[in-house]
């Protein structure tokens, strides 16, 4: 029999050839899948606790109730005062420091970078007790005072705004160091060696190179430092007076001292629509400034 008689055979396993999308399809599903513990995660331990926080604020007038109160009003203006004045001394500090790093050998960047992330390794209450000795008026700063003369009268320096906001810096202070440490080190070396070499003064440099390069760098960390300071509740507790009370204490006081839960979820779904429009905010600034970065 010739060979041109015999039939041709398809290699094993190409009898049925898939279509072209069949694989796509198959990945996509294998990601919903593997996001599927995600969602079920975030369905049940936040967005139905969530529903029904927004769901009980709307009972009893809840809303007319706590914004008509003056306690309240306050509460509100210490959140947006205090927390502006700690965002605007973290970011201060925090460029200065991230400035250091950038100039800094290795060994005393390791360092350097020990010293800032220590906020981290240790707890809120245990840093709050901490400046708590630190500023009473027997402890050591107000000892120091009086020792070189500064004062005859311990200086009052626990248990009002100064202390919070001293507090709050202190455990603020990484979420201000890192990104603009990142956003001064994406900028090339280059344009200040061309900037010095035409004439340039270091202050020249800094102010119409290295300021406006890193500014990006400035608002993403002072969105996110005062973003993280509206919620503070612990620090004006233990550092701060009766008139330093926050909007997060507030929240307390109606939920655990006036068994008002309505007017608690109320100022809760207050304060989270003021950070969720933070947060788009601070989304943009991150967008802009990799865009920015890609120019």
């Amino acid at each position: 029999m010739s060979t041109a008689t015999l039939p041709r055979t398809r290699p094993k396993g190409r009898d049925n050839p898939s279509p072209a999308g069949a694989a796509p399809k198959r990945r996509r599903t294998g990601w919903w899948l593997l996001l599927a513990p995600i969602l079920v995660f975030d369905v049940v331990l936040f967005l139905t606790p969530l529903g029904k926080l927004v769901a009980s604020s709307f009972a009893d007038n809840a809303y007319q109730r706590v914004l008509e109160d003056p306690l309240v009003v306050r509460s509100l203006v210490n959140t947006l005062t205090i927390s502006l004045a700690s965002t605007l001394v973290t970011v201060a500090l925090g460029y200065v420091i991230a400035v250091v790093l950038c100039n800094a050998g290795n060994v005393m960047r390791v360092v350097l970078f020990a010293v800032v992330l220590l906020p981290f390794w240790t707890g809120i209450l245990v840093k709050n007790f901490a400046w708590a000795v630190l500023l009473q008026d027997n402890g050591i700063i107000n000892a120091f005072l009086r020792g070189i003369g500064l004062t005859d009268a311990p200086v009052e320096l626990l248990h009002n705004r100064f202390a919070v906001i001293v507090g709050m810096v202190h455990c603020l202070l990484p979420y201000a160091v890192f990104p603009i440490f990142s956003s001064l080190t994406s900028i090339d070396d280059r344009l200040g060696l061309a900037a010095r070499s035409l004439g340039a003064t270091e202050a020249s440099v800094f102010r119409r190179i290295t300021l406006p390069l890193s500014a990006p760098g400035v608002s993403a960390a002072g969105l996110l430092v005062f973003i993280i300071s509206t919620g503070f509740f612990i620090t004006p507790v233990v550092m701060g007076g009766p008139g330093d009370m926050m909007i997060a204490n507030q929240i307390d006081y109606y939920a655990r001292q006036l068994t008002d839960f309505s007017g608690a979820a109320a100022l809760a779904v207050v304060l989270t629509v003021m950070v969720s429009i933070l947060v788009a905010v601070y989304q943009r600034v991150l967008k802009a400034g990799g865009q920015h970065e890609d120019n």
